[in-house]
């Protein structure tokens, strides 16, 4: 992958606006080993460490640390490990197509969430939202809530800003408790009327990326390592310097074999009419992707397990046999 093809650009210019700032918050965080600090371990740096560093170590006014924090922070952390999940533009857009209906989603259980394959990974998915070319994800701790969130911040076009997007994370809570709850804080901190009945239209974005992230915790996704002789190492040895350079990024391509099958669907799809027939005969239609999950394993030993089910065609015997596809299945 080239260099400017990802987001290196925007970790460089925050070593050219503060040429030490990776240094400093290395120490921030070897504050914490070291025992002088104290946050969960599900979070490798809280974005307070860095906003205090912006704030008062630089001197940043409250409002400038408090809008970029975030942001280095996730530069900091992505930069240890440097892996990039790249995903098939159609099973992106199908997997952000679901946002529109979430009930399957809403039931899911946070913990899903709290276990990213990388404490920190960059996933592209341009065109995922306008202007963006796509986010990163990481678990972060809001000393406020005492509590975790998740943290999606994206990345605009040409990697020279990006913005950041919060989830609150409630533990042995459902994902909609957690779209209600952010909605219902942020309708308090801004004052304004926010529809806590509709989070689809109030949280469009941040749905649609966690659909992605949904997909990269899954059974059986369809994921594969770009050839680069890399081997990624998920916590990096302490005394190891990050190094921003393209070749040391790792690529992990997402939804190859299972994005030619949706496009070949998608080409079928305008041939298969509506849901139903007339006099009660059901004709060929497609039924959305969704997610589904269960316990396995022994009361000691339990474990969530979550697979995706793709688009399928309804009563294919109902058309012509081109009607048919047939999903690999990794």
């Amino acid at each position: 992958m080239r260099d400017r093809d990802t987001p290196l650009p925007l970790v460089r210019l925050w070593r050219k606006m503060v040429p030490d700032c990776y240094e400093q918050i290395d120490r921030c965080r070897a504050a914490k080993d070291d025992g002088e600090m104290h946050w969960p371990d599900y979070c490798i740096l809280p974005i307070n460490a860095a906003y205090t560093y912006l704030r008062y170590s630089l001197g940043w006014t409250d409002a400038e640390a408090a809008a970029d924090c975030a942001e280095l922070t996730a530069c900091w952390l992505w930069r240890q490990a440097k892996v990039i999940y790249r995903f098939d533009p159609a099973l992106a857009e199908t997997l952000a197509g679901q946002v529109e209906d979430v009930r399957d989603t809403d039931t899911l259980p946070t913990d899903l969430l709290m276990h990213l394959p990388y404490p920190c990974i960059y996933t592209k998915a341009p065109g995922l939202l306008e202007s963006t070319d796509g986010f990163w994800a990481w678990i972060d701790y809001d000393i406020n809530r005492n509590a975790p969130e998740l943290r999606i911040q994206w990345v605009l076009d040409g990697y020279e800003r990006s913005v950041p997007q919060v989830l609150h994370l409630l533990p042995g809570r459902s994902l909609r408790d957690c779209y209600l709850d952010t909605l219902r804080v942020t309708q308090e901190h801004m004052q304004t009327p926010v529809d806590v009945t509709d989070p689809i239209s109030n949280m469009r974005s941040i749905l649609s990326a966690i659909q992605l992230l949904l997909y990269l915790v899954s059974e059986g996704a369809d994921m594969e390592d770009e050839d680069t002789g890399l081997r990624v190492v998920r916590h990096p040895p302490k005394d190891s310097k990050p190094v921003d350079k393209a070749s040391t990024i790792a690529v992990k391509h997402v939804g190859v074999r299972i994005g030619a099958a949706l496009r070949r669907t998608a080409a079928t799809a305008p041939h298969c009419g509506g849901n139903t027939g007339t006099g009660g005969t059901v004709r060929p239609h497609m039924r959305r992707g969704h997610w589904h999950h269960y316990w396995t394993g022994s009361k000691a030993d339990r474990r969530l397990v979550l697979k995706w089910t793709a688009p399928t065609m309804v009563h294919p015997e109902q058309g012509s046999d081109d009607n048919i596809v047939v999903y690999p299945v990794k």
